[in-house]
């Protein structure tokens, strides 16, 4: 329809709504955003909605405030509130003038129709308009009879002109209820007050859909839109809307990784800080962590009170140094499916200066227990700082009829869990049985120099 301008005066004719009306053109509904009114026992639709349908192009011209469309060889003007149009140049004389309501301009129907070579039937009973074009155009018909008189005294005084046109609003809310189904679509919303408004959609409302998560967007159709989308509505004060921006949170992806977080955020890590990793995934899985060109295969541990949330800690080592590194998390779910998921935000670490060994602190070995007997492969469990690295080492001495033998069976570096917790497991056996066992840990940074003193026990090999 032709929007014309906050401003502009529309003429003062008794009117009413119509009924209910349907127009057709060549068998297709035409879907008007204003009403069809009754004026002096015409109906009057608004012009741009038929006069497109029939093929025809047309303009506004604010200075006269006249419309102006053209369909082939046939041109028609008319200017708002003069009781004359011209067809071709033609002088054409309407029931009705010209008018503007709710922003848009009417016409009567007939005229409309028959100035563009159309044919136009009315069904009264059911209150519905058939227009048939007539394809190629000739000379329009004339509507009204040389009989009619219309003298020159009629006028429509300015003064008699009704206030301009309302100026359009903008609400926010949630949408409640869709309805594409219905003439015109419906669209329930509630507003961020709490009023719930139904909002006329029709085809020259614009309706966009953007993606909350991925910031996607594009044009929709009504029913594209969901109960639960936020909306921003641009509607007149007849209700009817001229643009919807919808905005959806979409439901998280079946076995995803729907977030990782790392804290401290926002400043340096230096030696000594506690980095801790969380992220949200499918619930009974597994995780690590890994942090990029620093460490990899960090474990990670499913809270016990929140399944599928998963908790990793790195305490910064003495020469760890990383600009703008980036937390990788790596989880294998149920089913065997491999996700990966990257935090948002980089990472600083810069504890690259020399720091000296601490002083106590030592890790602490639980299992085996000084004197008890082992047997190969064996474990060693103990527990230290969350994040630490812990190298632990087995050395055997013993002897053979009158030889003395000794070696080592391992030296293995592993890292304290997020509740502290460390394991090594050696699978390497001595020439003979019966030799002595000595079990050493001790903190470590990454190039190996001890952090802390080493806690040593002795245990026989049996």
């Amino acid at each position: 329809m032709v929007a014309l301008g906050a401003g502009l005066a529309s003429v003062a004719v008794a009117q009413t709504s119509a009924p209910y009306v349907r127009v057709f053109v060549d068998g297709s509904p035409v879907y008007f955003d204003q009403a069809p009114v009754m004026a002096n026992g015409r109906v009057l639709v608004p012009l741009r909605g038929v006069f497109e349908r029939l093929g025809a192009t047309v303009a506004w011209d604010p200075t006269s405030q006249t419309v102006l469309a053209e369909r082939g060889a046939t041109s028609v003007s008319l200017r708002i509130g003069s009781p004359q149009a011209f067809v071709n140049g033609q002088a054409q004389f309407l029931d009705v003038p010209a008018m503007l309501i709710g922003g848009r301009t009417v016409v009567p129907l007939r005229f409309v129709s028959q100035a563009l070579g159309a044919d136009v039937n009315w069904d009264a009973t059911t209150s519905t308009v058939q227009i048939t074009s007539q394809g190629a155009l000739g000379a329009p018909p004339v509507s009204v009879p040389p009989s009619v008189n219309y003298p020159p005294s009629q006028t429509y005084p300015p003064a008699a002109y009704p206030p301009a046109p309302i100026p359009p609003t903008t609400v926010t809310g949630t949408v409640l209820r869709v309805n594409a189904s219905a003439y015109p679509g419906q669209l329930v919303v509630q507003t961020s007050g709490g009023q719930i408004n139904t909002y006329n959609i029709v085809s020259g409302t614009t309706v966009i859909r953007m993606n909350a998560v991925t910031g996607a967007s594009g044009p929709v159709s009504l029913s594209d839109l969901r109960p639960g989308d936020t909306v921003q509505i641009t509607a007149d004060a007849n209700g009817t809307a001229q643009s919807v921006q919808a905005t959806f949170a979409p439901a998280p992806t079946p076995g995803a990784i729907t977030s990782v977080t790392v804290t401290p955020a926002g400043r340096q890590l230096s030696a000594g800080d506690i980095m801790t990793v969380v992220a949200t995934g499918p619930a009974h899985g597994t995780a690590t962590l890994a942090i990029s060109g620093l460490r990899t295969g960090l474990p990670m541990t499913e809270s016990a009170n929140q399944p599928g949330t998963y908790i990793g800690n790195y305490a910064i080592q003495p020469g760890d140094y990383v600009a703008n590194g980036s937390v990788v998390v790596t989880m294998t779910a149920p089913n065997g499916q491999l996700l990966t998921a990257t935090a948002p935000n980089p990472i600083t670490v810069n504890a690259s200066a020399v720091v000296p060994p601490t002083v106590g602190g030592a890790p602490v070995i639980v299992n085996p227990t000084p004197g008890s007997g082992i047997t190969t492969p064996f474990t060693v469990t103990g527990t230290a700082p969350p994040g630490s690295l812990v190298k632990v080492q087995a050395d055997y001495t013993g002897s053979v009829l009158l030889f003395n033998v000794h070696g080592t069976l391992g030296t293995q570096t592993v890292t304290a869990d997020a509740n502290g917790h460390w394991s090594a497991t050696f699978n390497q056996s001595p020439p003979v049985r019966g030799v002595n066992v000595t079990i050493s840990a001790v903190l470590v940074d990454y190039t190996g120099a001890a952090r802390s003193p080493s806690t040593t026990i002795n245990t026989t090999l049996q």
